[in-house]
């Protein structure tokens, strides 16, 4: 179906998101209509004169061709309903939308258009990215004040990159009493002595500012992407952000993790994060019945059934077992599992994390007593040491990839080739 259109009890309907510099003027988020009819194919062609109605009135406003009296007027006769003036006369049915609530009557400055971002992406995000996203936004807030979206330049984002160089990572979790600006007062005076965050957060937070920024264009409120190229070049290749474990490394691992029968998923994750190149939330979530057998190959089955999430749709797929998981007994662990229960029944499930978060900062720990004090090598580092043993075999990248839950971006072998099958996997 269309977007713009919805059906309720079979009756299709006009829905259309309010621009934001139009919220003064029709009061609403969202401007619907009733288009009288269960034909989506009429629907369609009926709607279609009030789409090109509400663009035109959005174009020759924002122009100043006409004035918000007149596109109130031009609106209101569109949709027939009553009108005169701006404040004044708007139909009884159409309440004026809030944010976090207080009243969204057509602002531009920041918080405001950061809120309907937020909105319009959050079903988009895993509840982790959306609380990662939130902290962000909140910072940029916090650093560059609810000021109007038209005023932020190029100064202010040099000036908002500046303040970022200086405050230290998780700041917000580290210092929750005070703002951001508070705890940058504190470091110039220097009563507060910090380790700035790393070049990549601070991109990151200047990557979250362009979205805002770019948003902002489509809405009609910019012209311009003043965070446009503002990214501090990095010193680094991106493959070495973060280390690969060394052989020694995974030697010391595997021959260290606890066998204690009462905690087994601090044996029998890792090593499937090893010998698996699975990330830690989707070896942590498995289930009984997500260990399978494709054509005589024990695979495991990622997948997103139940309470499971995936990083994305690439992410689904089969990984055979590896034989030395087999050696290390866990068929024979999954088997004594009762059907329809998860493996890992000391994990539980946090909205953030999903099932990691416990086994991620007790792995943290064992990382830095065990095995490494180098801050660049953590359990992802796993897939790092997965992805680049295969590749100094000489094993096709594609191959690599669906292994790996990457996309395929070869039209020939990733959109007509088929999956690789579970024999060529396991070899």
């Amino acid at each position: 179906m269309s977007s713009y259109l919805i059906s309720r009890n079979g009756h299709y309907h006009l829905r259309v998101r309010t621009p934001l510099d139009l919220l003064g003027i029709i009061p609403q988020t969202e401007i619907t209509r009733s288009l009288k009819t269960t034909d989506l194919r009429k629907a369609k062609a009926t709607a279609l004169p009030y789409l090109q109605g509400i663009s035109q009135t959005v174009t020759l406003l924002r122009s100043k061709f006409i004035t918000p009296e007149q596109a109130q007027e031009s609106l209101c006769n569109l949709l027939g309903r009553k009108g005169g003036g701006v404040s004044h006369g708007v139909d009884k049915s159409l309440q004026v939308a809030t944010v976090d609530g207080s009243p969204f009557m057509g602002r531009t400055q920041l918080a405001a258009v950061v809120n309907t971002f937020l909105k319009d992406k959050e079903r988009e995000w895993t509840p982790k990215t959306r609380m990662e996203n939130k902290g962000v936004f909140g910072l940029i807030l916090d650093l560059m004040g609810d000021v109007a979206v038209e005023s932020i330049d190029r100064v202010k984002v040099r000036d908002f990159r500046e303040l970022l160089l200086k405050l230290p990572p998780n700041v917000s979790k580290s210092y929750p009493e005070q703002s951001a600006l508070e705890v940058l007062q504190r470091i110039d005076s220097g009563e507060l002595l910090a380790t700035p965050m790393s070049i990549t957060s601070v991109n990151k937070h200047i990557s979250r500012l362009y979205s805002v920024m770019s948003y902002c264009i489509k809405e009609g409120h910019r012209t311009d992407n003043p965070a446009s190229e503002m990214n501090i070049k990095q010193h680094r290749r991106p493959d070495e952000e973060r280390k690969a474990y060394d052989l020694q490394d995974l030697r010391v691992i595997s021959r260290n993790l606890p066998r204690d029968n009462r905690k087994p998923e601090r044996l029998y994750v890792p090593m499937i994060c090893m010998l698996s190149g699975m990330r830690l939330d989707e070896a942590c979530q498995l289930y009984r019945e997500d260990i399978i057998q494709v054509d005589g190959v024990w695979c495991f089955d990622v997948n997103d059934c139940k309470d499971k999430k995936l990083k994305n749709l690439s992410s689904k797929r089969m990984v055979p077992v590896h034989p030395a998981l087999i050696e290390l007994g866990l068929l024979g662990y999954v088997e004594r599992c009762q059907e329809g229960s998860r493996l890992w029944g000391n994990l539980k499930w946090c909205k953030v994390n999903g099932y990691s978060n416990s086994l991620g900062k007790w792995y943290q720990r064992f990382n830095r007593e065990q095995v490494t004090t180098d801050p660049l090598k953590t359990l992802h580092s796993m897939r790092h040491s997965f992805a680049d043993t295969l590749k100094q075999l000489g094993v096709q990248e594609n191959l690599i990839s669906e292994l790996m839950g990457h996309a395929n971006s070869s039209i020939t072998t990733g959109r007509y080739g088929k999956r690789y099958q579970a024999k060529v996997l396991l070899n």
